[in-house]
């Protein structure tokens, strides 16, 4: 699942992610001289609408260009490591024992999900969006925040959580695949970050839902190294399981050794 600087870094990338987000995508001057006009002012964050919202959140994904070590934990024995490379272009998880890659695209603002295993590297099928991972309690659909392209968004409320103001962003799923029906998404009005998801079935009862715990600068880039991912009954209310997502350490660079020069050379 993609992570987030945290706060020490919000004001700071606040200020950043939207000045880049506006070159990127906001209205600028026509590229016809005779038909230019002046461009429109810049919103402010507190002016996006819900699906700016999350366009700004896919976007400042694509701000990385760094592997990191982490690890899924579950209870005090379960620990699968995994290493995740964000790139600019797509975002991967990396498991080993037994080898297994997730691969989620996110070029041209676009969403499409792959796997690679063992004698196969395909798309993943919407009927497994809702699989667990290595029988924790992350699916496919949480790793790769599929919910986050879903369209129609809305404000639906204002909520703080940890002092952090945030907007409550409702998206409704519009193929059915997967296992929610509805998630609310809970966004760092200071810095586009995902502090929190619920996700809630056809009955419009809580199933899983996603905390952003803690952050920590891991070398020159803060992150969100800390996630719990709790699944409940939505009978009871009760909850089930849950699983730690923790991002430990920057992954170490690989050097590739210089040839040494031969006398023929």
């Amino acid at each position: 699942m993609p992570l987030l600087p945290s706060a020490p870094a919000r004001k700071w990338l606040a200020a950043a992610v939207l000045t880049l987000f506006v070159a990127a995508f906001g209205d600028g001057f026509s590229q016809d001289k005779k038909d230019a006009k002046p461009a429109a002012k810049p919103k402010t964050l507190d002016q996006l609408n819900a699906d700016e919202v999350l366009r700004l959140v896919r976007y400042s994904y694509t701000l990385y260009d760094r592997d990191f070590v982490g690890q899924l934990r579950q209870g005090p024995r379960k620990k699968i490591p995994f290493t995740l490379s964000l790139q600019p272009k797509y975002i991967r998880f990396k498991f080993d024992d037994p080898p297994q890659i997730i691969h989620l695209s996110t070029a041209n603002d676009q969403f499409f999900l792959k796997e690679v295993v063992a004698g196969s590297d395909a798309q993943v099928p919407p009927e497994r969006y809702g699989q667990s991972i290595r029988g924790t309690d992350v699916t496919y659909d949480d790793l790769s925040m599929r919910f986050l392209y879903w369209p129609e968004a809305r404000i639906v409320a204002e909520d703080k959580i940890k002092t952090r103001k945030c907007w409550v962003v409702r998206v409704r799923n519009p193929d059915g695949h997967g296992l929610y029906a509805t998630v609310d998404i809970w966004v760092d009005k200071g810095s586009g970050g995902l502090m929190r998801m619920v996700g809630y079935n056809t009955q419009g009862r809580a199933i899983r839902r996603f905390e952003v715990l803690h952050g920590k600068k891991l070398q020159d880039v803060w992150m969100v190294d800390e996630m719990r991912v709790e699944t409940f009954d939505p009978n009871t209310g009760k909850r089930l399981s849950h699983t730690y997502l923790e991002i430990l350490d920057a992954a170490p660079t690989v050097r590739v050794p210089k040839k040494e020069k031969t006398g023929d050379e």
